[in-house]
């Protein structure tokens, strides 16, 4: 069975705020299931939107 994410494990993992997370999950970004009152994230889908996010990551510059 695959691992779920609370809306918080998940911000925290993607390191994004949980407010960033939802708006996700409300536009269509990154999808979820509500489980009774909660929302809960796969991890495959935890690790699509890693993969397929186009924003450039920080680089450290050497001797900085």
């Amino acid at each position: 069975m695959e691992n779920l994410f609370s809306v918080d494990q998940a911000a925290k993992a993607l390191a994004v705020s949980h407010w960033t997370l939802r708006y996700w999950l409300k536009t269509g970004k990154l999808r979820g299931a509500k489980v009774g009152a909660r929302r809960v994230i796969r991890e495959s889908e935890l690790q699509r939107l890693v993969v397929d996010d186009p924003r450039p990551r920080a680089r450290k510059h050497a001797g900085a």
